[in-house]
């Protein structure tokens, strides 16, 4: 059995690092990275890995061991002739926060930052993709492998999902994914089996009633007051309603009204983030927005409208590729640095892709007090170990490899 450190070169660290810092300095925000795309394709034919760039926009799909096989045209699974193909995933995309670091590649770009690590996951699959070319070119990998960078993991329109609609899984088996955790120590790989991050489900609600001076408020329809009462009712019914045991979160995170102090508030908008774990209680929630918010309109003789939109379901690890991930964790790292993890309300678009195929989305630890990195993800300050780097990249090589 071979081992991900029999593929990898003593310069390959320093190369990660480079490419990580090379992509922290251009963060991009949603489907729009050309210059992320940019250093991802460069690097690919560097390493003469061809790639398609047809699943989205800003995308780059790249492909290992497929012979003189067109990958664009390769069997689906379940077809005559499907070679087992298994996929690793990359999210590329920033976030629009200005960086507050001081680090002597911090962003160039004002207004946009790395600040949850997609920098680092992009690195360390192109780390795995050298390993892994160096593997099919000495004839020892044993299945095909799709490497896909993704675009939009943070935005609202899932850049998962739209990569599933266009078919990036349609020849793959399996799937993996990892992120980065700072509350993991550097070189730590975190795991669990089964739920791990919870549905994202938002409303953006307008209630729309009338203008009048201050001083007539009967003449006036309140649109804050429909809002502010809709608030109430929603906190309330989060707190009587549902079983306090219940994994999920209710959040109104926006409330907006008013043009003027002596105005009757013609329009209010409000916005609703639901985290759940159970698609029926999360139904339950849904229908129970949507009741609050029409009679608070309807008392106050208003109205209301809603855009929902599920940005990312919940992230369910299939129990196999969780052991086959353990297995090749124990290979490379120490046992007594891998660990079993909790559930986590936050949300991860990873799991439209695990919606289509079976895979597990795992953690690199990139904590270390020491060097100041203890920051949280979506945070200006957030600087992370860059030891951890390699660590992911031999994750994901030890997994093809054991495949």
């Amino acid at each position: 059995m071979f081992k991900a450190e029999d593929f990898f070169q003593r310069e390959d660290e320093e190369h990660i690092i480079k490419i990580r810092r090379a992509l922290h300095m251009v963060p991009e925000v949603n489907m729009d990275l050309p210059e992320t795309t940019a250093i991802v394709t460069d690097e690919l034919e560097s390493l003469a890995i061809p790639y398609s760039l047809k699943y989205a926009p800003s995308s780059v799909v790249g492909y290992i061991n497929y012979g003189n096989v067109n990958p664009e045209n390769a069997p689906a699974v379940g077809k005559e002739n499907h070679v087992m193909t298994i996929a690793l995933r990359a999210d590329m995309d920033a976030l629009p926060i200005s960086e507050n670091t001081g680090l002597p590649f911090s962003s160039e770009h004002p207004g946009k930052m790395h600040a949850c690590g997609h920098d680092a996951h992009t690195a360390m699959l192109l780390g795995a993709a050298a390993a892994l070319k160096r593997a099919e070119e000495k004839g020892v990998i044993n299945c095909r492998v799709k490497l896909i960078f993704q675009p939009n993991e943070e935005g609202p329109e899932s850049g998962a999902m739209v990569m599933c609609e266009n078919g990036v899984l349609n020849d793959v088996d399996f799937i993996f994914g990892q992120h980065i955790q700072q509350q993991l120590k550097t070189g730590e790989i975190g795991w669990i089996k089964g739920p791990y991050m919870a549905q994202c489900h938002s409303y953006e609600i307008e209630f729309r009633g009338r203008a009048s001076h201050a001083t007539l408020p009967q003449e006036g329809r309140d649109a804050l007051m429909m809002a502010v009462k809709a608030v109430n009712d929603i906190y309330f019914m989060n707190s009587r309603e549902i079983d306090p045991f219940a994994n999920h979160i209710i959040s109104v995170g926006q409330l907006n009204a008013g043009t003027a102090h002596n105005i009757i508030a013609e329009h209010a908008h409000m916005a609703v983030s639901v985290r759940t774990f159970d698609e029926k209680l999360d139904g339950f929630i849904r229908t129970r927005i949507l009741s609050i918010c029409e009679n608070a309109a309807l008392e106050m003789g208003g109205t209301f409208s809603f855009i929902e939109d599920v940005s990312a379901f919940v992230v369910i690890n299939d129990c196999n590729c969780t052991d086959r991930l353990i297995s090749a964790a124990k290979k490379t790292v120490p046992e007594k640095k891998i660990h079993e993890l909790s559930k986590q309300m936050g949300s991860e678009d990873f799991s439209c892709f695990l919606r289509e195929r079976p895979g597990c989305f795992s953690r690199i630890g990139t904590g270390n007090p020491e060097k100041g990195c203890t920051g949280v993800p979506h945070n200006s300050d957030l600087v992370i170990d860059e030891d951890a780097l390699l660590t992911g990249s031999k994750l994901f090589t030890q997994l093809i490899l054991d495949i």
